[in-house]
């Protein structure tokens, strides 16, 4: 093993990339210094310094990445297996992250261990399972 983490993202019953979908949304010189974040944190992962990186709960962390007035957030979980689970990003408008963005994160933490991006089943059944998640 060459010493890097693998990224992933959650991906949502319907095939959704949260995560992604929010980067993709941004005008191409945002996008781009978030994906050249995520490529330190594939490189640097739980190595990577305290300012870009910050622990909200036991299981979520933020990357912070700045662009001049701007600021986002991009959250993520470490899995076992040198594996980074990105679940959402969103722009920080407040010096707080706000809950309902951890407790997001928290969801799509739950909904990728208990599926691991692999659903199974009918159109129907993937959209319980969302609904149950309220996502």
């Amino acid at each position: 093993m060459n010493g890097e983490f693998t990224i992933e993202y959650v991906e949502l019953a319907n095939g959704r990339l949260p995560a992604r979908e929010f980067v993709d949304s941004l005008d191409d010189k945002a996008s781009a210094r978030i994906d050249a974040f995520i490529e330190r944190l594939r490189i640097y992962g739980n190595r990577m310094q305290g300012k870009f990186v910050k622990k909200l709960t036991d299981d979520i962390f933020e990357l912070r990445v700045k662009q001049f007035d701007r600021i986002f957030r991009v959250l993520f979980f470490y899995q076992p297996g040198m594996l980074i689970v990105i679940t959402s990003g969103f722009q920080k408008k407040t010096q707080e992250t706000p809950a309902a963005e951890i407790t997001r994160a928290e969801q799509l933490r739950k909904l990728w261990l208990k599926y691991r991006n692999r659903y199974t089943g009918s159109k129907k059944e993937r959209e319980a399972i969302l609904k149950e998640l309220g996502l």
